[in-house]
């Protein structure tokens, strides 16, 4: 029989005989085995010296288990050992990075959505369907005082004034009477009570979205209701500067009748004003309305034929994400059944779109970008759509809870839902001869839009779930087989482990694609970094519909790669990562930093850190996985690797990550790899308080080189830092 001593090592970096052997008797017969460092003492009437030795010989046993060991704990001048071995590799699909849209700090109101008019149909004052209010709070709501529930005010004539600002004889007011149509309730009401030419520079004004940014070289498609009540003078309408002095040509626009009468026309500025402004003179006394006011530049994207702002869509385009998941988030399933996501109401002209409350800050959409028009945006950017479908649950902060995390969901009539959700994937890739795939024909595109996934609820969960979705999944694949069906997880940062709830649906075969959303501090980001290789296999594909890393800059976004990489080296599970956010109005923000992908002003798209973070991960995609670790680092692990194989290019990728404030030694351990290899080596360096803006467009930005790398030697990586590197 062998005893172990105990003594493990994997390097002949210390010479054994010289610490023990001396307090050995000569002639014990003992085996060594030096290259796997096991000592073993065989049985033996022999005995060490005396009660000294076998202490002095334990000491040394200690001494020698924990001075750092080469190959998996690095020495006093390494941070670290970085493992590699080639030969040992793993096929994957490769990552599928795309885009989580929802309308959140003016994604896209006033940024991707050209419209220049700010509360265009004067809705955006209109409070949340179905939510009485008393003693200044919601009714039959659960927490009323809590975080997100104060009751929703607003302006109603919000992005609208008169000028002269201490006076003007123009009254504006918003009402009810004679609405456009029944989808539009208000309108504005223009009361002229003087001459005007007593008053010739008094004017109704639009400031627009924090301004509009007129170019010279545009042309601006004007168009507007009116209706008159007692008005019969024209209208001059022009583009004024910050002043309000004109900066076009006046459109002298005739009032006719008094029924409800679209005008249009086109005007042109002959100056570039970053923050400008619309102008409606009315040139008579008396009473009219207005509804509808809309102003779009001629320069949108895809030579003006579409909604999208060119700038925006240019980054976008440029990310060129794989898929779009849309409407959201919250969104979908608002706070109560008037609030959630009604397809329907976003589609067709613009006079039809009532528009909706939020739940998010600003807390108003017009639903410029509708249903018809994310399938367009989904088009123009190569990407499949992720359309995410209501199941009638509602927003868990808004219900009540019979036990923890068990919530009291309404009754609803479910059937009703699945024919909405048939319904709206008929719009999307029905025959033009079915009814709504006719619609869609109508609207402009008879040709089927990009549908790819469906995703039944948003962070629904719990047994009223669990029994709908299988419902709804029934009903929609047995019509649509093709389609990619997405299920939800539990939310809350301490449900870490979303899984388990997979067995508790009806039928856990049907649950294909599982989402999970994680909001997590950094040292979670960084003690799950090997999270998804414990995942059972054959159960559901991998699908992170929403992360987000809370922390101080830049080490939240550094912790958030630690994530992509294990997504990344978990490719076997068909992984998809839908980015957020992807953007917000910088001047909706108040020109605070958040780590959004583009920071969006009235005259500019800013690509941010995060932008090129995940981009970075976005293009250097791989399909088959090398074993590699970072091993030896003392307290948490903060420095990370993953490495691949393009087949497409050839190309082996290599992906390290460094959260660390200053300059990292990583030893190497590589299996496989020569000595030197001429590689593309990708570095983004960031820093505590440094990120692109508007102010700032060009702080932060990816470095591009040539180099010889060496993985046999120290490879050492810069402060805060993400490392790409390419080669054959």
């Amino acid at each position: 029989m062998c005893i172990p001593l105990e003594i493990m090592c994997t390097s002949g970096r210390y010479d054994l005989k010289q610490y023990i052997l001396p307090y050995i008797e000569h002639d014990v017969t003992n085996v060594y085995s030096l290259n796997s460092l096991h000592l073993y003492r065989k049985p033996n009437e022999k005995t060490m010296k005396t009660k000294l030795c076998r202490t002095t010989l334990y000491c040394l046993c200690c001494f020698i288990l924990i001075q750092p060991i080469a190959g998996n704990q690095a020495n006093d001048t390494h941070e670290g050992v970085l493992h590699i071995n080639k030969q040992k590799t793993h096929k994957v699909s490769r990552v599928k990075y795309g885009f989580h849209y929802e309308e959140i700090g003016m994604i896209g109101e006033g940024a991707l959505h050209a419209e220049l008019i700010r509360n265009r149909s004067f809705e955006e004052a209109t409070p949340p369907a179905d939510l009485a209010v008393k003693n200044g709070l919601y009714q039959d709501v659960p927490n009323p005082r809590g975080k997100n529930k104060d009751v929703f005010h607003v302006d109603p004539l919000i992005g609208w004034s008169t000028y002269p600002l201490p006076y003007a004889p123009i009254f504006i007011s918003r009402t009810e009477e004679n609405p456009l149509n029944k989808e539009n309730r208000y309108s504005m009401l223009v009361n002229v009570t003087d001459d005007i030419t007593n008053s010739p520079g008094a004017m109704i004004l639009n400031r627009g979205y924090y301004g509009m940014n007129l170019r010279k070289e545009v042309s601006y498609h004007l168009s507007m209701y009116i209706k008159s009540k007692n008005y019969t003078d024209p209208l001059q309408v022009m583009l004024v500067d910050e002043q309000g002095k004109p900066v076009s040509t006046p459109l002298i626009l005739d009032v006719k009748g008094k029924e409800w009468t679209k005008l249009t026309g086109i005007l042109k500025s002959d100056q570039d004003v970053k923050r400008g402004m619309l102008a409606i003179q009315p040139l008579g006394k008396g009473q009219f309305q207005l509804d509808v006011v809309s102003l779009f530049p001629s320069d949108t994207w895809d030579n003006g034929k579409s909604v999208f702002r060119a700038d925006i869509m240019q980054n976008l385009k440029e990310y060129a994400p794989d898929f779009i998941r849309f409407p959201g988030g919250c969104i979908v399933h608002g706070v109560n059944e008037a609030t959630m996501y009604h397809w329907k109401k976003t589609i067709g002209p613009i006079e039809n779109r009532p528009g909706q409350w939020s739940k998010w800050a600003p807390y108003y959409r017009t639903d410029g970008i509708g249903y018809h028009e994310f399938y367009e945006l989904c088009e123009y950017l190569g990407a499949d759509a992720m359309y995410v479908i209501p199941t009638g649950m509602i927003c868990t902060g808004w219900v009540r809870q019979k036990s923890p995390w068990n919530f009291i969901q309404p009754d609803v009539d479910l059937d009703a839902y699945i024919q909405d959700a048939l319904d709206a994937i008929e719009y999307a890739i029905g025959p033009v001869a079915s009814k709504w795939g006719a619609l869609r024909a109508k609207n402009g595109h008879p040709a089927p839009f990009p549908l790819k996934y469906i995703e039944i609820g948003n962070e629904d969960f719990g047994p009223v779930y669990w029994e709908r979705y299988e419902k709804i999944y029934q009903a929609l694949h047995k019509q649509y087989p093709d389609l990619i069906y997405i299920a939800n997880s539990i939310i809350g940062k301490e449900n870490d482990d979303k899984r388990i709830d997979i067995a508790k649906f009806i039928n856990p075969e049907n649950v294909k694609v599982f989402d999970e959303h994680h909001y997590q501090p950094i040292e979670w980001a960084c003690k799950q970094h090997y999270r998804f290789d414990n995942y059972k296999r054959g159960v559901a594909d991998l699908f992170i519909g929403e992360l987000g890393i809370d922390g101080k800059y830049p080490y939240n976004l550094l912790a958030s790669g630690a994530v992509r990489m294990s997504i990344e080296r978990n490719g076997d599970m068909n992984p998809l990562l839908a980015e957020r956010p992807v953007m917000r109005h910088w001047d909706f923000m108040e020109h605070r930093q958040l780590q959004s992908m583009l920071l969006n002003g009235v005259d500019c798209s800013i690509k941010t850190s995060f932008y090129y973070l995940s981009k970075m991960f976005r293009d250097h995609t791989f399909d088959v996985c090398l074993d590699t670790s970072i091993q030896g680092m003392k307290g948490l692990q903060n420095v990370f690797v993953t490495m691949g194989y393009d087949s497409e290019s050839k190309e082996y990728i290599l992906k390290l990550i460094n959260l660390r404030k200053q300059e990292v030694t990583l030893q190497t351990a590589v299996n496989g790899f020569g000595k030197n290899v001429q590689a593309q080596k990708i570095r983004l360096s960031l820093e505590p308080g440094k990120n692109n803006t508007p102010e700032t467009p060009e702080a932060v930005k990816p470095v591009q080189s040539a180099v010889t790398l060496n993985l046999n030697k120290d490879l050492k990586l810069e402060a805060s830092s993400m490392i790409v590197y390419r080669f054959k």
